[in-house]
């Protein structure tokens, strides 16, 4: 196993100086600190642990926030599988570092020093945004670091990936199958940000269900959202200013679908009789709105819970192919849809 003389003798500096980058001394000059830490990653060298110290895994977030005011809401989404990745990580003996990436993608380069030292054993990526996710996976495969996702793996991404994910296409499925079910002819979709891989197979599978039953372009209308409550708000307010109601509305997230019928409601429309609302993830506040938000399901506790158990099974036995499974989606009826 490569030492730390080994990286100094090959980066050319001194010995105190790689001392300094692998103990994240602020001192250091970054153009020393990326020499190093790129030949750290070439050479293999890996954190020796000490007796009886546990074992580390990081949990690396994705999801972006478009302005400084939605950060907290997109951490409080992260944290509906974060619980449950603590738990099980606490069980099986390791401990967690998160990691919060921006919407250009870029990593600190606190975490490009973890990777190249190897200073976590193994990686969770929650969330599934394209830039954010692909210099994730592209750093940890570089540094030689096992890694699930909670989401599908992007299909032009070169290797096999493990995920556990719930069936985003199910679910956009499930829920245009029950608005048509409920005899809705004129259904408009709220999209989910146009770099989420969740919102996009969501939407193919609401246009499948559509397309089983006959509703054309002409049938089907689309509002682009962000996950964010104000772009539901936002789509109520144009639909209004148009007088143009659909029979139904199916949001890629909750909260988009609770703004939407908020708004709504202050203007004087009625939710179920004149609208019917379907939303996407089954969070806490979905039961407590009035009506309540008929919604998808995504199952959190079993996403991060199965997750974190396969992580760990392919850290300690790295021979384990690539683990790839899929959980279902369930169709949760409350009044929002008047069934």
């Amino acid at each position: 196993m490569p030492t730390l003389r080994d990286i100094a003798a090959q980066s050319g500096v001194s010995l105190s100086t790689v001392s300094r980058v692998m103990n994240g001394h602020p001192s250091v000059d970054p153009a020393l600190v990326t020499k190093v830490l790129e030949t750290a990653s070439e050479l293999g060298y890996k954190k020796t642990l000490r007796n009886n110290e546990k074992q580390t895994l990081a949990v690396l977030v994705t999801w972006p926030s478009t302005s400084e005011n939605r950060t907290q809401r997109d951490s409080q989404f992260a944290m509906m599988f974060l619980h449950s990745i603590y738990v099980t990580a606490e069980r099986l003996g390791y401990h967690l570092v998160f990691h919060f990436s921006t919407q250009e993608g870029k990593i600190s380069s606190f975490l490009q020093w973890q990777i190249a030292t190897k200073q976590f054993q193994g990686a969770i990526i929650v969330g599934s945004y394209f830039a954010m996710e692909r210099t994730y996976v592209e750093n940890l495969q570089k540094g030689d670091i096992p890694f699930f996702r909670l989401s599908k793996a992007p299909t032009d991404f070169n290797a096999p990936h493990s995920y556990v994910a719930v069936d985003d296409y199910a679910g956009g499925y499930k829920a245009g199958m029950h608005l048509i079910s409920l005899g809705a002819k004129r259904i408009l979709h709220i999209l989910g940000p146009s770099n989420s891989r969740d919102a996009l197979e969501r939407k193919s599978g609401f246009l499948k269900a559509c397309e089983e039953h006959g509703l054309g372009n002409d049938a089907i209308s689309f509002f682009q959202g962000d996950f964010h409550e104000p772009a539901g708000e936002q789509c109520a307010r144009e639909l209004l200013e148009r007088n143009e109601l659909p029979d139904g509305i199916f949001a890629a997230n909750d909260m988009m679908a609770i703004g939407c019928m908020r708004t709504l409601q202050k203007h004087g429309v009625r939710v179920p009789e004149d609208v019917r609302i379907v939303g996407f993830d089954d969070i806490m506040l979905a039961s407590y709105v009035e009506p309540g938000l008929t919604t998808i399901q995504i199952p959190f506790d079993d996403v991060a819970r199965v997750a974190t158990e396969e992580l760990v099974k392919q850290i300690e036995c790295p021979l384990r192919k690539t683990t790839r499974v899929l959980l279902d989606a369930e169709l949760i009826i409350r009044k929002s849809c008047g069934a």
